[in-house]
């Protein structure tokens, strides 16, 4: 499996957590409270356990990417504070820099067999 496979793997189950979660929310409050809607205190149970797993997600990805970073030989310290501060964006923003990284390696490669196919025909 690449790591890209790993990203969007990783992703999918976190949405879906995310929307599960979202739904029994909704489903507990109505049952339980109906119409009336939550009282203070539950509210405040609700919003800190949100706080929690957004918390949750964030050092997630920041040890995603610290294993990632680490692996592709770049400073891995930033890369964890960008997915501690920025959680699944800073993920995304990770493997856009690699995608982009590897597409102009790539690139760059090719124009340097190109060139040196060119002197090695002139040559002849």
């Amino acid at each position: 499996m690449t790591r890209q496979e790993k990203l969007v793997v990783l992703v999918v189950v976190l949405l879906v957590l995310t929307r599960v979660g979202a739904l029994a929310r909704a489903v507990f409050i109505s049952r339980h409270y109906g119409a009336f809607g939550l009282p203070a205190y539950d509210q405040h149970v609700w919003q800190t356990a949100t706080f929690i797993w957004g918390g949750l997600v964030n050092v997630g990805a920041a040890i995603w990417l610290f294993v990632e970073a680490r692996a592709a030989a770049l400073r891995s310290w930033v890369w964890s504070l960008f997915g501690l501060c920025f959680g699944l964006l800073g993920v995304a923003l990770f493997y856009l820099v690699e995608l982009y990284a590897t597409h102009r390696a790539s690139k760059t490669n090719y124009s340097f067999q190109r060139t040196l196919i060119r002197y090695a025909a002139s040559r002849r």
